[in-house]
């Protein structure tokens, strides 16, 4: 069974791993630093901190914005509910914006007057590795948190996705562009943000930076980042092939920018879990792109009244209709998108063999 997502791991990664083992350097040291340093100078950013997981970092960027409580922070409904949580965990409210009608990112201010949801900070994703108008959203005025873990090494045509915001975190799990079995790592060319990331795994709090072997890990995976990007982008263009001879379609990146495949997402237009079935009784393993969304969560939860889910329509105050109401009537590009994308594999490591039966099933979908 071919799954949707596998790191590429070459020799090279192995060796590094395997030297950091025989030195008995496992824990948190200088390869830390250099990685994340590495990583942030990539980005053109000043500095880079490692974390040992996602949810720390996306932490310890929160507390480094220095927002006052209760500050309104806007992010894609299509987001991780994870990050709402952390919002919400901080003291903060979370304001839940719609997507784009054809791909999962935040609409361009140009589209939209942001300024109507009166934020104080906006939380800016590369979902599925598609580029946001970055360019537009610097003008906002408010500070920009860019999560690139699925998008590292895209762009807008003029500027590179990462390199824009206040900070920067990149997520290094296995599904990621780049792994390093797990960690994430913030950037920034903010003096003051870099202070205050670096007292998060100072210790004190019980945090550390990510180990070493991790660290060794992900220089390695660095080295191969431009070869594992035009790789996927080599495989997508052959499945894109596949896919045009058939009623289903792929969502584009948006503008002059070049988007990056962690996955090859696919708009279905018959049932999603006859997809899902036909793809797994061949051999493919194809997900649902949403699955753990804020617009997933919101389906299972009751009605509220909060005003954090209105449109810039809404008049802040007002009732909120019932949360099935608030789903169709508040995100229905979202709402869509998720009804109808499922991902199939696409990674550096599939053989031509994995090609050949995925593109066998893409041109035979129901």
């Amino acid at each position: 069974m071919i799954p949707t997502f596998r790191p590429t791991i070459r020799r090279a990664d192995m060796d590094a791993v395997l030297t950091r083992l025989a030195e008995d350097s496992i824990g948190s040291g200088v390869l830390a630093g250099e990685f994340s340093q590495k990583l942030a100078k990539h980005l053109n950013r000043r500095s880079g901190i490692s974390f040992r997981s996602w949810g720390l970092a996306f932490r310890a960027a929160l507390t480094a914005l220095d927002l006052p409580e209760g500050a309104r922070i806007g992010c894609s409904v299509l987001a991780p509910e994870a990050v709402r949580r952390q919002i919400d965990a901080r003291g903060y409210e979370t304001v839940l914006i719609d997507t784009q009608k054809d791909v999962p990112l935040l609409p361009s201010p140009l589209n939209v007057d942001y300024e109507a949801f009166r934020l104080d900070a906006l939380y800016v994703d590369t979902r599925l590795g598609f580029v946001p108008d970055l360019d537009s959203f610097a003008q906002l005025g408010i500070p920009l948190l860019e999560d690139i873990s699925e998008g590292l090494g895209g762009n807008t045509g003029s500027v590179m996705a990462g390199s824009v915001g206040e900070l920067t975190i990149i997520g290094l799990e296995p599904e990621h562009i780049i792994t390093a079995g797990g960690g994430a790592v913030v950037a920034t060319s903010n003096t003051r943000r870099v202070a205050a990331l670096n007292r998060a795994v100072n210790g004190e709090s019980g945090d550390l930076p990510l180990p070493d072997m991790n660290s060794a890990l992900g220089l390695t995976q660095m080295k191969q980042l431009e070869a594992f990007i035009e790789r996927r982008r080599d495989l997508a263009r052959r499945f894109v092939r596949t896919l045009q001879r058939t009623r289903h379609s792929l969502p584009v990146q948006p503008g002059d920018g070049e988007n990056v495949y962690c996955a090859l997402p696919v708009l279905v237009e018959s049932s999603p879990r006859d997809v899902e079935h036909y793809a797994r009784t061949h051999g493919v393993t194809v997900i649902r792109a949403f699955q753990t969304t804020i617009l997933n969560a919101l389906s299972d939860t009751d009605p509220s009244s909060s005003d954090a889910d209105q449109s810039p329509e809404s008049p802040p105050g007002t009732d909120t209709p019932a949360m099935t109401e608030t789903v169709l009537k508040r995100f229905p590009q979202a709402l869509s998108l998720a009804g109808r994308m499922v991902l199939f594999p696409l990674f550096p490591a599939l053989s031509k063999a994995d090609q050949e039966r995925i593109e066998r099933v893409l041109a035979t979908l129901p």
